[in-house]
């Protein structure tokens, strides 16, 4: 075993065997490259990365390969899920070098942490345009001891570029706020939805919530969008990204038509996409889809992600027995064995796309729904509840004979930014339920989304606001980023609006007044990664872009606006809101780029609205609240609300634009304060 044995990272605990002399990234293995001055060697990846996986087991599995590796380099094993700082900046090298992103993340670096060449993954043997691994090795090495001069060259124009990437910002032309920037937003966006299957562009599909909430925001403003957006809903819950015995997402489709996935299944995607198919049930209520996946994906969440303590894992893996989606595919073989019976096998099959020659690798099938659930019923001539009815209790059948399966390996690391997501995806999937009528999946989303807020605060949140990002087995470790404060001051924010506990509320202005004062750029005008001291790498990388999640960035910014409308905002939130805004004004032009940011500008729109609900007690304003929650999938505007307890009896402040209305105390009259001229 090599020293990642001990580590803390379940990823990085994956590569303990290998007979690479691995170091977690950290003062020992640095510092050791500059006694030594050889070059560095740093791989990025994280557990559930299918490619990093097949590059372990080619390459740093492999003796011979080790022997190069450990021969010549400092080689330095990086868990981008921990430590996305480093990966942030590293990942502009390939950006630079002409090649696209992505993971596994190899970089050579000199003693000093300058970059000097990178890629992705790497063969064993000469294929796919690239040179084999071993190729590379014995190249760079022999650059870095005869070339010295140009590898230091090389090394300078890469970190020059880093910096160019990095300093700018946009240039502040344009606006953000109102609602032409977000109709013009959505209107890009639209355009670039695949009008057969939904998703954006072709292929590989990735669901992208983060761009889908742009369209629905504009939906709810003119209507517009709706037939791409329930496009891309029904087709990804209908193709094989979805799981149909457990519910949840994987990752992405490799194909157009969302068929094949790569089948590891992330957080912070079924968090995003929970709380997005829930607002959509509301704004489609007809659309019963909508609501299975939300009742489903909190089941899955709750069985299988969750730990001990409440909080919830990472990940869990595409592979079982050393093969990509064994675990969820069937053969009609395995249907009727589980099944026990060849009309119910038959009848699943064609249902759910289970083929004798497989639509999968090894004649495995992904189960799918080939046709929407109403045309098979019309099909057999019975109504799509008795469908549903049969195809039950076979669904449950399946799930138990595949729970005793070898299970895909889970990542049990806790993430604060990944928790946050979720307390913000079962908060609306609650709000959901409860206009459902669901009152128990309502009252068991907002317990599980508490839960997981209580142990985040308690073992994740310092006395003084710091946080810490990682939980691994009860240790919490390594320092947190903008994002981990932001997603859990926008769920905590969530929260105090479903239950009104003041408590949530005044924890989110803790989390925002730590990020104005330790992680704002000079000026206010944006919010860097890290904090002011935390650990030196070779630039100090501000947050901008979305990525596969929101932008930190963006959602700090939706945070302080929403303190600010509720009155409870650090000093500075607003202006540094605002700054933010305005210098990122050109965003607009690339809204896959900086869809967070669109949609927390509207917080800062005129017509944004804010209720504040006071009275003695949340329960005393149980009646107006819930008038509140039944007007919000109707409002064209953005909407927060804040309870502020007080003697007096039971009212409600609308207030638009600087102006607010007279205490409302009836619903009838608050409903028609908040849907006259700002709804649909």
């Amino acid at each position: 075993m090599n020293r990642l044995a001990q580590s803390k990272s379940p990823y990085l605990r994956q590569h303990a065997d290998n007979p690479v002399d691995w170091y977690p990234w950290g003062d020992e293995a640095l510092e050791r490259a500059r006694r030594e001055d050889r070059p560095i060697l740093l791989s990025v990846g994280y557990s559930a990365c299918h490619w990093c996986h097949v590059m372990a087991h080619e390459s740093f599995e492999d003796p011979e390969t080790a022997a190069l590796m450990n021969a010549h380099f400092i080689n330095i094993k990086v868990d981008r899920e921990e430590r996305p700082d480093i990966d942030e900046i590293y990942q502009k090298v390939v950006l630079l070098m002409g090649q696209g992103g992505g993971w596994p993340l190899t970089v050579f670096l000199t003693p000093d942490h300058r970059p000097f060449y990178g890629g992705t993954y790497f063969p064993p043997v000469p294929s796919y345009g690239r040179p084999s691994f071993r190729q590379l090795l014995l190249a760079l090495t022999d650059l870095w001891k005869t070339r010295r001069t140009d590898v230091e060259g090389q090394a300078e124009q890469l970190l020059d570029g880093i910096r160019e990437l990095s300093a700018g910002g946009q240039d502040g032309e344009g606006a953000l706020v109102g609602p032409a920037p977000l109709a013009a937003a959505a209107r890009d966006l639209r355009a670039k939805i695949d009008p057969e299957w939904g998703g954006f562009g072709r292929q590989p599909k990735f669901p992208n919530a983060t761009c889908l909430e742009v369209l629905m925001l504009q939906n709810r403003s003119d209507g517009t969008g709706e037939r791409e957006l329930l496009l891309t809903l029904e087709k990804m819950w209908r193709g094989g990204i979805y799981d149909h015995l457990r519910g949840g997402f994987a990752r992405y489709a490799v194909d157009r038509v969302w068929l094949v996935p790569h089948f590891e299944k992330m957080l912070y995607d079924n968090a995003l996409l929970l709380g997005l198919y829930a607002d959509a049930s509301l704004r489609w209520p007809e659309r019963g889809f909508l609501r299975r996946v939300v009742r489903e994906t909190v089941a899955y969440l709750e069985a299988d992600m969750r730990g001990p303590a409440g909080s919830f894992y990472a990940a869990t893996d595409a592979d079982s027995e050393g093969v990509e989606g064994k675990y969820f595919c069937w053969t009609p073989a395995q249907l009727e064995e589980v099944l026990g019976s060849r009309d119910d096998a038959a009848f699943f099959a064609a249902v759910y796309g289970v083929d004798p020659r497989g639509n999968f690798e090894h004649g495995m099938s992904i189960l799918h729904l080939a046709q929407p659930p109403e045309v098979v019923a019309d099909g057999l001539g019975m109504t799509e509840a008795a469908l549903e009815a049969r195809l039950a209790p076979l669904r449950d059948k399946l799930l138990a004979a595949r729970y005793q399966r070898v299970p895909p390996l889970r990542d049990d690391k806790i993430l604060t930014a990944w928790n946050g997501l979720l307390l913000s995806g079962f908060v609306r999937a609650a709000m959901a339920a409860e206009q459902w009528g669901e009152s128990e999946l309502a009252r068991r989303s907002l317990a599980l989304a508490e839960a997981a807020a209580r142990r985040l605060l308690a073992a994740h949140v310092g006395s003084n606001g710091d946080i810490m990002r990682v939980d691994f087995g009860g240790d919490v470790h390594t320092r947190g980023y903008l994002e981990d404060l932001a997603f859990l001051a926008r769920g905590l924010l969530d929260l105090h609006e479903a239950t009104l506990d003041v408590a949530w509320q005044t924890a989110a202005a803790e989390l925002a007044r730590y990020a104005l004062a330790h992680h704002a750029v000079a000026g206010g005008v944006g919010f860097y990664v890290t904090a002011d001291d935390a650990e030196r790498l070779i630039e100090r990388t501000e947050s901008q872009h979305d990525s596969a999640i929101p932008s930190g960035l963006g959602v700090m910014v939706e945070v302080l606006l929403r303190l600010d409308l509720a009155g409870v905002a650090p000093a500075g939130a607003r202006a540094a809101a605002e700054a933010c805004l305005q210098r990122q004004g050109a965003a607009i032009r690339q809204p896959f780029a900086f869809a967070s940011l669109i949609a927390a500008a509207q917080f800062a729109a005129p017509e944004a609205v804010h209720v504040t609900l006071r009275g003695p007690s949340p329960e005393a304003v149980g009646e107006l609240a819930r008038t509140v929650a039944a007007a919000r999938p109707h409002m064209r505007a953005r909407l927060a609300v804040s309870f502020e307890p007080g003697e007096a009896p039971a009212a409600a402040l609308v207030c638009r634009a600087q102006v607010c209305s007279a205490p409302i105390r009836d619903s009838g009259a608050l409903r028609e304060a908040l849907l006259g001229e700002a709804s649909r």
